[in-house]
């Protein structure tokens, strides 16, 4: 496959400077999806969308094509390739929270007996008092240094115990602010990550554990434990049973649908199991470390509803479109490009079909849910 871009780039640079530079040069025996063939003077052709075809005929550039046997227009298939998102939906209640002084970079609060929350409105973790000491969980970079404000300004106490949610830096990137002496605790899979990276800002922890680890400091107690790589190996469900408040990064949104790809999850069986393994807990409140609010149980049983219907979306589009209907369509040449049209056209039919039922229930709906059924979609193919 030859593609002519610099001639065509050298039109548009010259003659159509405003037209949208989605323009792809090609000879024949190429295959068009959802976009029109035109073809200048000199024979030279490109595939474009209808408003750029309208731009370049209109400046004289070249004219529209019929369909050929040898220039083939895909307008069959689900649409592929929507535009990127430049706006979105509105949101809906559920997903606000707590308004956040922006010039103050933070907001502090206790949710009760101790324990406070800490959040910038796109990260947020906790901090226990514990009248011997502060157990500090994670330290986001984007809280940065106003986490040590956050507790100074709740508590003179020292941070003593510091905690690993997990291993990424998003999260744990700014735990060389805490005191020398502190001990760090993390799961051992975490730690031999940590160890691997060797970041000065991300300190090996000095206590590790496999499963179960109990943190008592003074009057207060911490539950870790180890349930599977739910988003990565070493990721820890965070406990404070007196509070019943639980932690756990990077899996529930609460209001909100996870960033991209499952929150980049590693395993999505495991990270669909999460949610049972969750509500197996006996808490009021849930931290997820991400966005604008606390959550409860509730939120964790309104993401499971929505992955639920993701999986069914899914399978119902694995089992109704054909690879091997499309590679008759458009040729077998390029396996690629068979399986690219077969993997979007299975995706966009999840998305058609889950978009407009969740749309007011949860923040991000329109943005990320075509990435969570290609992710869903392709698990069902291979795990």
């Amino acid at each position: 496959m030859k593609f002519l871009l610099c001639y065509i780039l050298s039109i548009l640079i010259i003659s159509t400077a405003s037209v949208s530079a989605d323009v792809i040069a090609a000879e024949h025996d190429q295959i068009c999806i959802n976009k029109i063939w035109i073809e200048n003077s000199k024979g030279k052709i490109a595939c474009v969308s209808s408003g750029t075809a309208a731009s370049l005929i209109e400046r004289g550039w070249g004219t529209m094509l019929d369909n050929s046997d040898n220039l083939h227009v895909i307008s069959s298939m689900f649409e592929i390739h929507p535009e990127k998102m430049k706006t979105s939906s509105p949101l809906p209640e559920s997903a606000m929270g707590p308004q956040v002084d922006y010039a103050k970079g933070y907001l502090v609060e206790e949710i009760r007996d101790g324990l406070y929350w800490v959040t910038d409105g796109a990260y947020n973790t906790m901090f226990l008092t514990t009248g011997q000491g502060v157990i500090a969980v994670d330290a986001p970079p984007s809280i940065g240094e106003n986490y040590l404000k956050a507790i100074s300004e709740v508590t003179e106490e020292p941070v003593t115990h510091v905690i690993y949610s997990h291993s990424h830096s998003d999260h744990v990137g700014s735990m060389n602010i805490f005191p020398d002496d502190a001990v760090y605790i993390s799961n051992q899979k975490t730690s031999d990550t940590l160890s691997k990276r060797n970041d000065p800002n991300r300190p090996v922890p000095t206590i590790t554990f496999e499963d179960k680890f109990t943190l008592e400091v003074g009057n207060q107690k911490l539950e870790l434990e180890y349930n599977g790589a739910v988003h990565e190996s070493g990721n820890i469900f965070i406990y404070a049973p007196n509070q019943k408040v639980l932690m756990l990064v990077d899996v529930i949104f609460p209001g909100w649908i996870p960033f991209k790809d499952l929150a980049m999850a590693q395993d999505v069986p495991e990270f669909i199991a999460a949610h049972d393994k969750i509500l197996e807990y006996e808490f009021d409140t849930f931290i997820g470390g991400h966005l604008t609010r606390l959550g409860t149980v509730e939120d964790v049983e309104i993401q499971k509803e929505y992955f639920l219907d993701i999986q069914t979306s899914a399978a119902k589009a694995n089992r109704e479109i054909s690879f091997m209907s499309i590679g008759q369509e458009v040729g077998f040449a390029n396996p690629w490009l068979v399986f690219q049209i077969y993997a979007d056209s299975v995706t966009q039919q999840c998305a058609n079909d889950v978009v407009p039922k969740w749309i007011d229930r949860l923040g991000g709906v329109d943005l990320f849910t075509y990435d969570h059924c290609w992710k869903v979609s392709e698990s069902q193919r291979i795990d």
